[in-house]
């Protein structure tokens, strides 16, 4: 007979977050830890001239900090981004090119 070995999933680390208020990390929790629900809300881009590669590392930044959360911490991420169409950078550009 053989003796079946019983496979136990590997426990994955705490994750921690800078706090820039107390200047110390922390450790990451949701209101929602039944469903591990992380809802996050953040800015986008300002849209008032030509794209650069600025805008671009804020996409990319950002989806490998959603698809860490996600795929390896297992959180179910509820992502909203907002794009800011009028800001005084805007206006001031419109009156510049009349």
């Amino acid at each position: 007979m053989e003796d079946k070995k019983e496979v136990t999933k590997p426990t994955l680390p705490k994750l921690k977050v800078f706090n820039s208020f107390s200047n110390t990390k922390e450790e990451f929790t949701v209101k929602h830890e039944d469903k591990k629900l992380v809802t996050w809300y953040m800015c986008g881009p300002t849209v008032y001239d030509h794209s650069h590669m600025g805008h671009a590392k804020t996409y990319v930044c950002f989806d490998i900090i959603r698809r860490l959360l996600q795929d390896y911490f297992g959180y179910n991420v509820k992502l909203c981004m907002n794009i800011t169409d009028i800001d005084d950078k805007i206006i001031i550009r419109a009156l510049e090119r009349k």
